[in-house]
């Protein structure tokens, strides 16, 4: 049984810094195919750039993964691109400053949102089945 990850296809999202950005540089390195995926488009336009001579490819997604369209359109991207999807890497997170002494700041609901909340649609929730 062999672990090897050469000619595989990974999704990384939170992908433009920190854990998701050393994930994906890894597995271009090892040969993988890998979309960085992340808000930050500058960022992933820079991160790409810099894995062009690496033993895998890779190319970068822009959207905000909490909306159900965007992740289909990830999705595309990644079936377009490289016919499948081996792999997937949630790297997503997202820090917010609050004032735990202002009782109109959502910075913490937001943040629940982000982790336990299914996507939303056209500000509606989506239900899944």
């Amino acid at each position: 049984m062999s672990f090897s990850i050469v000619g595989k296809t990974a999704i990384v999202t939170g992908a433009a810094n920190g854990v998701g950005l050393a994930i994906a540089r890894h597995f271009v390195q090892n040969g993988a195919n890998v979309i960085l995926a992340d808000m930050n488009e500058e960022k992933l336009k820079e991160e790409v750039g810099s894995l062009r001579n690496e033993a895998g490819s890779a190319i970068f997604f822009s959207g905000d993964l909490r909306e159900k369209l965007t992740q289909a359109n990830l999705l595309s991207a990644a079936i377009d691109e490289f016919d499948r999807v081996d792999i997937l890497v949630n790297a997503s997170r997202q820090f917010l400053i609050s004032d735990p002494l202002n009782s109109e700041e959502d910075s913490f609901e937001k943040l629940l949102d982000q982790m336990f909340v299914s996507p939303k649609e056209n500000n509606k929730e989506i239900k899944i089945k």
